[in-house]
């Protein structure tokens, strides 16, 4: 159900045009001016259209959120705002009806309600008990742009209990279903979270996008691949049995869509050298001279784009991706300048660590772990520089004098890179190794395994079959410290 909001006394007619429509030989239409106020994200809503009841007249808001609308007929009219906001709030935004007179010129200010009245309107006491905050949008399939009727749109976060002790996870969830229409709505989130958001279907989902509660409302919209394709090439999950030999990985889930793109700093100016990959997808470059790039066969919907670039802070954004035409992006990247506290909370590393269960991966004995302590100590300028006295590694050097890491059994090391898997093409190539996208300053915690004892949520095998070594780099970034 769209709520319908009236826009009282947000028209004010401008009384010396009105004197002029009473005077002789005064125009038989009039003219409407106005602005769209965005009261939910702030500033203006721009590229809205603004309709005139009862005509077939139109206006679509500027950069400022202004609009004009000429040649309008006298009568008793009001105007309503369209926009993909709204559709996605399921709100009708309306004026009152004003009598136009031959000759004026009226001023309208018609503004999106703020975000408490939405969320009180749309979400019940219960609800609004457990949390403030609310999460709307819409879930459509990729390739059709249809209503996908029947997903589930998750939030996800895990709230922690400190004592003398020790810290405990509480984790907490909220779902909304689609409904027929494509629209959600996930009701009782907490003001304060700022945590990724995700629609699923069946065996697939989006990727996480990150949404900021502190306003009381997010609004994201989602893609998910049409029907059950992506399920249907979905390889198999199998359980990693220490000692025991393990089948070929199968190829990860591909598709048809297209991602072009071009990756600039805080200037406009070019990135040569960046890395861009796509997260979940064994699809993964580097910028050229001109700072742009493609990838090709690629699961269509809601997806993470990753851009790493030494001497830059990471910058991931999500896209929509479709089989049914390319998708273009720029991204901007901002230089990372490390800043170290005069006082660090030690309290925020280990909700940090807690929360990624880098703390109690440590606690089971298995794998070599540097935590921040352990890295300020090392102070590595680059990731290969902590890893080279690591144990279940080894070094080596090419023909041509560069520097790489292998495992020590099989000759093959993994790298997972904040939960995310790395993909450094063929044979480990030392181009795309983290090590050239990474530098020590950003490294929060690192975990290393043996070919025998990686956790089964990091998958640890090769191309071939083998097991691999498996490194997991946690960034400050990710950790928010």
């Amino acid at each position: 159900m769209r709520l319908f909001i009236s826009l009282a006394a947000a028209a004010i007619l401008a009384s010396p045009a009105i004197l002029s429509a009473q005077q002789p030989g005064a125009q038989s239409h009039a003219t409407i001016t106005g602005v769209a106020v965005d009261s939910v994200r702030g500033g203006y809503l721009r590229g809205a259209i603004v309709s005139v009841s009862g005509t077939a007249l139109s206006g679509i808001t500027d950069s400022s959120g202004r609009f004009r609308i000429d040649s309008v007929p006298p009568g008793t009219r009001y105007l309503e705002v369209m926009h993909p906001l709204l559709d996605s709030l399921s709100l009708i935004v309306r004026s009152p009806q004003r009598e136009i007179v031959a000759g004026s010129n009226m001023s309208f200010v018609l503004s999106v309600p703020s975000a408490k009245t939405i969320v009180g309107a749309k979400c019940g006491i219960a609800d609004l008990a457990r949390g403030p905050a609310a999460l709307f949008g819409t879930v459509q399939d990729a390739d059709t742009e249809t209503p996908a009727n029947g997903a589930t749109v998750s939030v996800e976060w895990t709230d922690y209990q400190l004592s003398k002790t020790k810290i405990a996870r509480m984790p907490q969830r909220r779902l909304g279903t689609v409904r027929p229409d494509g629209t959600y709505r996930v009701c009782g989130i907490p003001s304060d979270l700022v945590t990724g958001v995700v629609a699923y279907r069946g065996a697939d989902s989006t990727s996480a996008v990150p949404v900021n509660f502190s306003n009381g409302i997010g609004v994201v919209s989602f893609h998910l691949p049409t029907g059950d394709a992506a399920a249907a090439t979905r390889p198999a999950v199998v359980a990693a049995v220490p000692g025991a030999k393990q089948p070929a990985a199968l190829p990860a889930p591909r598709g048809k869509a297209v991602l072009n793109g071009k990756v600039v700093d805080a200037g406009a100016r070019p990135l040569a050298g960046a890395r861009v990959a796509l997260e979940a997808d064994d699809a993964a470059t580097t910028t050229d001279n001109a700072g742009k790039f493609s990838l090709s066969g690629l699961r269509s919907g809601t997806r993470s784009l990753s851009v790493r670039r030494l001497g830059f802070e990471a910058v991931e954004v999500p896209v929509d991706l479709s089989s049914v035409s390319p998708r273009d992006v720029t991204v901007t990247m901002s230089k990372f300048v490390p800043v170290l506290d005069a006082v660090r909370i030690t309290a925020v590393r280990e909700l940090g660590l807690s929360r990624v269960g880098f703390t109690a991966r440590q606690a089971a004995g298995n794998g070599k772990f540097y935590g921040p302590d352990d890295i300020a100590t090392r102070n590595p300028q680059k990731l290969n520089s902590l890893l080279e006295t690591a144990p279940y590694l080894r070094m080596g050097t090419d023909a041509d004098g560069h520097r790489y890491v292998t495992g020590r059994l099989n000759g093959c090391v993994k790298y997972y890179v904040d939960g995310h898997p790395w993909y450094t093409g063929q044979g480990n190539d030392w181009q795309m190794s983290p090590d050239n996208f990474l530098s020590g300053g950003e490294l929060a915690g690192v975990e290393i395994y043996d070919e025998l004892s990686a956790p089964s949520e990091f998958q640890n095998f090769s191309s071939a079959g083998a097991n691999c070594a498996v490194v997991v780099i946690w960034t400050k970034q990710k950790l928010g410290f």
